[in-house]
C-alpha cells in the first residue's frame, strides 16, 4: 500500500510517508516475534517520532496508529 492509496486527513501525508516503511516494519517486526501489541505500537512511535521530532505525541501516535491499522477498516 503506498502513500497515494491513502488520502485521509493528513495521516498519509507524503513527507511523512517517506518513513512509513521503517514504521510498519518495526510494528510487524515485533508483533511476529510475540510481543503485546502496546509494545510494538510504542516501538513504532518511537521510529516516527525520530524521523517527525516536530509533531506533537498525539498526532504522532493517530497516524502511526492509522499506518497500522489501514487495512482493518471495513
Amino acid at each position: 500500500m503506498s502513500c497515494d492509496d491513502l488520502k485521509f486527513d493528513g495521516a498519509f501525508d507524503p513527507g511523512r510517508c517517506k518513513c512509513q516503511g521503517a514504521v510498519l516494519r518495526a510494528y510487524s517486526g515485533l508483533i511476529e516475534a510475540g510481543q503485546p501489541e502496546c509494545n510494538a505500537l510504542e516501538a513504532a512511535l518511537i521510529v516516527y517520532r525520530h524521523h517527525h521530532p516536530e509533531d506533537s505525541k498525539a498526532d504522532a501516535s493517530l497516524i502511526v496508529e492509522r499506518w497500522v491499522h489501514a487495512g482493518h477498516f471495513h
